[in-house]
């Protein structure tokens, strides 16, 4: 299997809604996003999940970081 198989990858760049397509249709395949998608133009992004929301931020050295 190469790197890229098993993985969606965004079609385009721009700033519509994030377009996945399928390279393995199988249930729990990880899916591959680029945090610019996620982020845009935003330093930061909540993520609520089970009830809990998270913050996931860009700090000034350009890592990610994911707090509850």
């Amino acid at each position: 299997m190469s790197s890229s198989e098993g993985r969606r990858i965004p079609e385009s760049t721009d700033a519509s809604p994030v377009s996945l397509r399928t390279h393995d249709h199988s249930l729990g395949t990880p899916r591959e996003v680029a945090s610019s998608e996620l982020l845009r133009d935003a330093d930061r992004l909540f993520i609520r999940h089970e009830g809990q929301c998270y913050t996931l931020r860009v700090t000034s050295s350009k890592k990610l970081i994911l707090n509850k």
